[in-house]
């Protein structure tokens, strides 16, 4: 945890952006948040293979003219 809070006040701080104590405890929030997604993602042997998925383009509309 001191580390993602250590990583957390690096990326705040890098940023260069003034943030309120409020803005922080959201921000804060989230991105603990992000990191708990993040250890339930990355497990040993996952395929990271990205299939693209079929897309949908309609047909150009009927010249009436």
């Amino acid at each position: 945890m001191a580390d993602q809070n250590a990583m957390f006040e690096a990326l705040i701080d890098a940023s260069g952006v003034p943030v309120s104590e409020d803005e922080k405890a959201d921000l804060r929030k989230t991105y603990a948040t992000l990191m708990r997604l993040a250890e339930r993602t990355r497990r040993p042997g996952r395929s990271w293979e990205v299939r693209t998925l079929p897309h949908f383009t309609p047909p150009a509309p009927a010249d009436d003219g």
